[in-house]
């Protein structure tokens, strides 16, 4: 090998952990971007609507998160959006790992990856009766639709923000290294310490020449795609059995729910 092919093979191998720490930035910022919009301000007018459509007798009350009913304070919101733009970091984390088994059609990644996130995301939103949000507050099915609803239009977004902060104009990839990978730290601020040990993984599978043949394997993308399928179906299940639990006033029997 010529000295010009050996240093171009190390420019590579030198650049590969910060062009991966970009990837990996751009799903957490673009996941919390969302997240952020349909979390937060979605979510923030959805609670409000919901005030509003209950009747006085609740207003004041304590929902399932500790916030009074029909009081909008600074603190509450600003804890809200701390929240969901971490939240909606870790799903755009997630979706960089998902994609793998995803078509490559830009429309059906986003619709599947959407009813991934409204499947699951909805049966841990959504709680059996007697929680509050759902037992009290009325009506009790816009309760139910909306938090379905925002987890599946999150992810029906994120995808395309994602993969575009990740093209090669995006600014993933153009920005300075230090603001990119500092502003997904700071989109997932205490959410790192739950993202540290995958993202090492992930580092891990992708400077790993073995490692990274194994995960672009046949066998790995049917067994990804199989446990896909179980995650979706598991969440639809979560998110019956709530229905029918505030539909009866019945607390949820449901082994295994989420």
């Amino acid at each position: 090998m010529s000295l010009m092919g050996e240093r171009t093979l190390t420019r590579e191998r030198d650049a590969a952990p910060l062009s991966f720490a970009r990837t990996l930035a751009a799903g957490a910022i673009g996941g919390g971007l969302v997240g952020l919009l349909f979390g937060g301000v979605l979510g923030r007018l959805v609670m409000r609507l919901l005030a509003v459509t209950s009747p006085a007798s609740v207003q004041g009350r304590l929902t399932d998160d500790i916030q009074p009913v029909g009081q909008v304070s600074f603190g509450g919101t600003l804890q809200l959006c701390v929240t969901t733009v971490a939240l909606g970091a870790i799903a755009g984390l997630v979706y960089l790992w998902v994609r793998r088994v995803l078509p490559r059609s830009r429309r059906a990644r986003s619709g599947l990856f959407a009813l991934f996130t409204g499947s699951i995301g909805g049966a841990f939103l959504v709680h059996d009766h007697p929680s509050f949000d759902y037992s009290v507050l009325r009506p009790e099915w816009l309760a139910v639709a909306s938090f379905v609803a925002i987890p599946t239009l999150f992810g029906l977004l994120a995808p395309r923000v994602i993969d575009r902060l990740e093209a090669p104009g995006g600014w993933a990839r153009r920005g300075p290294a230090w603001l990119v990978i500092g502003a997904a730290v700071a989109v997932l601020n205490l959410a790192l310490v739950v993202v540290a040990l995958p993202a090492a993984a992930a580092f891990g599978i992708g400077l790993s020449a073995p490692a990274f043949r194994l995960w672009h394997s046949y066998a790995v993308t049917v067994a990804g795609r199989v446990l896909f399928v179980l995650m979706v179906v598991w969440g639809f299940y979560g998110i019956a059995a709530d229905v029918v639990s505030i539909a009866t006033n019945t607390p949820s029997p449901a082994p295994f729910h989420p």
